[in-house]
């Protein structure tokens, strides 16, 4: 497991003055170190869940870690980022294999996987495979492969977002708030901008000035009189249809009667 990293105690030099209530307040500033440190610590645990196992890590990179989160930001001869998490030192590479006599704390020691797939997202781990034992024992028999990929499926997404939002909020903190106003002006768009192609009634305005759209022609009102003329007329027309109804009746059954009689 990786060593306690607890926060140590504020110096008189790490507050600063309120200059608008006059009181002392705690430096906001947060670096990359601390933030790192806070995001592992957060997740680290003695303990597995089920299903789950141990992800050995080098102790030499885990120490190279703990110098660099527990370095002063402001010291140019602080500790530099460790690169990426390979566990080189922990195999042969002339034989291909794990080094004989590898002892658990010294050489290495144990992270849950959450822990692990934080280390892989910060890190990297340059191409190099998890070495996941069920327990601490390096040469204990390996996890299949197929339970690795499964166990590293929901941290590996978790750790991703994670770390997404810590950058973004140390680049928010980089910028400082002239920065972002400037990135707010730069993304706002120009009134022509919006008027020419955000405008959803441009189009079927130029389209109905330009004789483009629909031509409706306008009802004409009818007066009292036509109404009643166009009332009259109907009905006569209705009327004639009728008798002509009629007389093709009466025709047709006189000519009935004369084929009986």
């Amino acid at each position: 497991m990786a060593p306690s990293l607890a926060s140590p105690p504020l110096s008189p030099s790490d507050e600063s003055v309120d200059l608008e209530c006059g009181l002392n307040a705690p430096h906001a500033r947060v670096d990359r170190r601390h933030m790192e440190r806070d995001l592992v610590l957060a997740f680290d645990s003695r303990e597995l869940r089920r299903h789950e196992a141990w992800f050995l890590v080098e102790t030499a990179w885990l120490d190279s870690w703990m110098s660099y989160v527990l370095g002063d930001p402001d010291d140019a001869n602080a500790p530099k980022r460790p690169g990426p998490l390979t566990n080189d030192s922990l195999f042969d590479r002339e034989e291909f294999r794990l080094r004989d006599g590898l002892q658990q704390t010294k050489d290495y020691r144990g992270v849950n996987p959450q822990v692990y797939a934080l280390y892989a997202e910060l890190y990297g781990t340059d191409g190099a495979k998890p070495i996941v034992r069920w327990t601490l024992d390096m040469y204990a028999v390996p996890v299949m492969i197929d339970d690795i990929r499964e166990m590293q499926r929901a941290p590996e997404l978790k750790a991703r977002s994670l770390v997404a939002e810590m950058n973004e909020e140390l680049d928010v903190q980089n910028k400082g708030l002239e920065g972002l106003r400037a990135q707010q002006e730069e993304d706002k768009e120009s009134w022509t901008y919006r008027c020419l192609c955000r405008c959803e009634f441009l189009v079927p305005f130029l389209y109905r000035v330009l004789g483009g759209g629909p031509t409706y022609k306008k009802e004409k009102q009818t007066t009292w009189g036509e109404y009643l003329c166009c009332c009259f007329s109907r009905r006569n027309k209705n009327k004639k249809e009728e008798k002509s109804i009629d007389e093709e009746e009466t025709s047709s059954d006189e000519e009935t009667h004369g084929l009986l009689g």
